[in-house]
């Protein structure tokens, strides 16, 4: 099974049998085989028949929407849900068990902290030259990974989160340097993301996040019903928990783009209002990237998904 990527204005999506048929300013382009599909990512003014969404449910086919100016996903099909609706009764009640909620999050940070310090461990290797503030992010991390696993230590989950934020805040401090002073990237800011890094990291992380939906809805649980982010208005915070310790991966293939000079400056450029944005160009390069790297992460998070789903049904039991 592949992705699908459309990211070309006035393009329209017809249903032709088992394909889609691909029309630009109604000339038939092309078409795709839908066995071959599993998910399809839409960027830009691209007009689709109502028969292709049924098509799409019918045959458990993904498709995310990205906004024609950002990197945020604008419209969902995730999959077709699990038909045990017990899964998603008992997490309804892990949501009410604090103590069990206190130690999934403690052990989903802990997996996200040290992938951290694995990664940074690596770009030290490559890069001895940034020995301080890599080696000082390292030493930070490695602290916080110890307060965490300390066994007699009674944790909220407001503490739990604040390990989380000084770990990010500590690993940000180090993979800053990482990057050529010429793409200005001085630490994660999102909206807008002001920088080709961090424009980069917003689209990746919207990608993975997508595939994290994917994930819970494939095996029966709630996406929007998390453990260790709060219940919060139009959110899949489960879906935001199990992509936590992916995101350090997501981070190392950004670097990586850079850093075998893939992606460039000359990808980016500033709109009227200074928000940076990727080219066409860019995103072509972003999105084959992406696509060799994601299949292990998805993988992942469909492990991550079961093993939760076996433990609340462990519990309901």
């Amino acid at each position: 099974m592949s992705s699908l990527y459309l990211d070309r204005k006035n393009l329209g999506i017809k249903l032709d049998g088992q394909t889609l048929a691909l029309y630009e300013e109604g000339v038939k382009k092309g078409t795709v085989p839908l066995h071959l599909l599993d998910r399809i990512v839409l960027r830009g003014n691209v007009q689709l028949e109502s028969r292709v969404l049924g098509a799409l449910t019918e045959r458990n086919i993904g498709l995310i929407v990205l906004s024609g100016r950002n990197t945020e996903a604008t419209a969902m099909l995730a999959a077709k849900s699990h038909s045990d609706a017990g899964r998603r009764l008992a997490q309804y009640q892990l949501m009410l068990d604090e103590e069990q909620r206190k130690l999934l999050a403690r052990w989903l940070i802990l997996v996200k902290v040290r992938a951290q310090r694995r990664f940074l461990n690596e770009a030290l290797s490559a890069r001895a030259d940034l020995r301080y503030p890599l080696s000082s992010a390292i030493e930070t991390i490695t602290g916080i990974m110890g307060q965490l696993k300390a066994d007699n230590l009674v944790m909220a989950l407001e503490n739990i989160r604040g390990y989380e934020g000084a770990a990010a805040a500590a690993y940000f401090g180090g993979y800053k340097h990482l990057f050529a002073d010429s793409l200005n990237f001085t630490g994660r800011k999102k909206r807008p993301p002001p920088d080709p890094v961090n424009v980069c990291l917003s689209l990746g992380y919207t990608l993975l996040h997508y595939d994290a939906v994917r994930a819970c809805q494939m095996v029966g649980l709630d996406s929007m019903l998390g453990f260790f982010h709060d219940l919060s208005f139009g959110r899949e915070s489960l879906a935001c928990d199990l992509m936590e310790p992916l995101r350090p991966l997501m981070d190392a293939w950004i670097w990586q783009l850079f850093k075998d000079r893939h992606l460039r400056p000359e990808h980016f450029s500033d709109d009227v209002g200074g928000r940076c944005q990727m080219n066409k160009a860019g995103r072509q390069v972003f999105y084959g990237y992406y696509e060799s790297k994601a299949g292990p992460a998805r993988r992942l998070l469909r492990r991550y998904g079961y093993a939760l789903s076996k433990r609340l049904t462990a519990m309901n039991l």
